[in-house]
């Protein structure tokens, strides 16, 4: 086949020729462009005729059209098949569903487990839940009356980087001054050592069943305030995690305030033991207690009063908390009615002891009464 011959098959199969070339035509094609020996040049390339132009630009045209159909035939024939960087084919076992991934977890979840069991404290007027197998205190003493602090507060250790901890004092009445008495009464070393030291007023806000309180944080720990029936909560999150706030939350969501439950007095923690009556009881120590100096004898001596002229006889504490208590004994004479000695000689202007209520004291029966003193 010569030059003229070949750019007229050429121009004819590229004007209506098929879409699609055989394969055997694709192949006798390209033995044929290899076997035809090039002419050189006879003159410089500027010289070319245009038909010798067209000639070559279309035998570069048939080479590519030819490379490319060969490369769909055989791509198209894959033993599986298959095709590579086009659609999959019907006989494909690919899903063409995408897979979804994974959606992050929320912001907020925790790695923490549930909070499944309930305690309730035994003086601070409160109930909280707590995760199984927790190691529990609770509190022995009202919030400040110790020098250990924890013995105010009712303790969860959960094992878990986190330790929460609630306690509750009394005479926080709602008020204009509310965040200021609070700031005070928290700052002393007794209550809350180590505190997050912000003022109560510059703290965000957290509701406690029901009641608006403020919440502080500072490094490795959590607390929040809230005042319920004329007492002062606080609830602490010490912890080494970084839910914390999350975990602290999941706490004061279960939280039930009972203020009506507290218990005001502080616990009686010490032993005293009377060197002259014959009992023992427990008071608060906090250096008000005096051992009686003589025996009591209520027939001969004058009745104790108010003034404390005559408490020589009696075991005496001064609580500091607006109560003195006092404690004697004496041996009842023989063939007397105790009720009507007693009414006579221990508590005469008071109401008849046969009257009085009942009280049971270390197991033994035993009557007690209410009177102003004089």
């Amino acid at each position: 086949m010569n030059e003229n011959e070949f750019d007229l098959t050429a121009r004819a199969w590229l004007e209506d020729g098929p879409i699609r070339m055989s394969d055997h035509a694709l192949l006798s094609a390209l033995e044929e462009i290899h076997a035809t020996r090039q002419r050189r040049a006879v003159g410089p390339a500027w010289r070319a005729t245009p038909g010798s132009i067209f000639a070559r630009v279309a035998i570069a045209a048939l080479l590519v059209v030819a490379v490319g159909l060969l490369a769909v035939n055989v791509v198209s024939r894959q033993p599986d098949g298959s095709s590579v960087g086009g659609p999959p084919t019907p006989s494909s076992t690919a899903d063409p569903t995408p897979s979804p991934s994974p959606s992050p977890s929320p912001a907020h979840a925790i790695d923490f487990p549930n909070l499944t069991t309930t305690f309730v404290s035994p003086r601070n007027g409160f109930s909280v839940k707590h995760p199984d197998r927790v190691a529990l205190t609770p509190a022995e003493q009202l919030l400040g009356f110790s020098k250990q602090v924890d013995d105010g507060f009712d303790v969860v250790e959960t094992g878990l980087a986190a330790v929460f901890k609630g306690a509750s004092t009394t005479e926080f009445p709602d008020g204009d001054s509310t965040d200021q008495r609070v700031d005070e009464y928290l700052s002393g070393d007794n209550v809350l050592p180590g505190g997050c030291g912000v003022p109560r007023s510059q703290q965000a806000e957290i509701t406690i069943d029901g009641q608006s309180g403020r919440i502080s944080r500072c490094p490795n720990r959590i607390e929040a305030t809230v005042i319920a029936g004329g007492r002062l909560y606080l609830f602490i999150l010490l912890h080494d995690r970084s839910d914390a706030r999350a975990v602290f939350d999941a706490f004061a969501a279960t939280i039930d305030l009972t203020p009506e439950t507290a218990i005001d007095y502080p616990g009686l923690t010490t032993t005293f033991v009377s060197p002259t009556n014959g009992f023992s009881f427990g008071y608060l120590d906090r250096g008000g207690l005096e051992p009686a100096k003589e025996l009591w004898d209520p027939v001969t001596q004058p009745r104790p009063d108010s003034s404390g002229v005559y408490d020589y006889p009696f075991d005496r504490v001064e609580t500091a908390l607006g109560a003195y208590f006092k404690g004697a004994s004496t041996v009842i004479p023989d063939g007397v009615s105790i009720d009507a000695w007693v009414d006579e000689y221990v508590s005469p202007g008071c109401a008849p002891r046969s009257q009085q209520a009942e009280i049971t004291i270390d197991g033994q029966p035993g009557r007690i009464s209410e009177s102003r003193p004089d």
